[in-house]
């Protein structure tokens, strides 16, 4: 069951400005915090030798203005930096031409392992080991009236144990055909109202502005799409 949203509310779903969870999503570890101010501090010097050196050739100059705004972002770097690639990946969603509202069932729930990694070493023995790190991901099959269907794919975590065949799922789907003949995107930020879970590799959505969707669109009977499952 599809119901195309108008080109505001797709906005307001994916605005240009990172939501906080965007943002905290980007901020990252310690690690992370440090090699980025690490980066600022290094931008900060040369951005500030380069507005020197132009201000004792070129007094008042243009690039000497430019080395100064480029030495100040240059300093907020990290600090800015989650906000610079949330909106990256932001924008990536926001090329599509059409967006639509997605009520689907659970269909079946399984886990399945990767191997991200593997690390190999020689024992006292001589002989070689070879340590595989890998990763439970959760596997949630969905499907609709109309017989389209699609599989979610996210790191599993411990609340996904709630999640349950005949569970409601509603999400957002991409195109760039009004009729929806073809999916080109489907986010896996996908809300199971039933237990208030959020199923998510990725906060792509402004969650209390698709809650509050989900909340109307329950409480209205919509149209029907059939999507076609090429």
């Amino acid at each position: 069951m599809l119901t195309p949203l108008k080109r505001q509310k797709f906005d307001l779903l994916i605005p240009t400005v990172p939501t906080a969870d965007q943002y905290q999503y980007y901020w990252g570890t310690s690690q992370d915090v440090f090699r980025r101010v690490l980066i600022s501090v290094a931008l900060l010097v040369v951005f500030s030798l380069l507005y020197n050196r132009t201000q004792e050739n070129s007094p008042n100059s243009f690039a000497g203005l430019l080395m100064f705004v480029c030495a100040g972002l240059g300093g907020l770097y990290w600090l800015l930096g989650p906000v610079a690639s949330a909106m990256r990946r932001n924008g990536k969603l926001r090329r599509f031409a059409y967006v639509a509202f997605w009520e689907a069932k659970v269909t079946d729930v399984y886990l399945s392992e990767e191997v991200l990694s593997k690390q190999e070493s020689i024992d006292d023995r001589g002989r070689l080991e070879v340590i595989h790190n890998t990763e439970s991901f959760l596997n949630v099959e969905l499907g609709d009236r109309t017989g389209f269907a699609t599989t979610l794919r996210v790191p599993m975590q411990r609340q996904y144990k709630r999640i349950q065949p005949r569970h409601t799922v509603c999400m957002l789907l991409l195109s760039n055909d009004p009729n929806f003949n073809r999916i080109s995107k489907i986010t896996s930020d996908a809300y199971i109202p039933q237990i208030n879970l959020w199923i998510s590799d990725y906060p792509y959505l402004s969650r209390d502005a698709f809650v509050s969707l989900t909340r109307y669109m329950f409480s209205r009977n919509k149209p029907i799409i059939e999507v076609n499952r090429n």
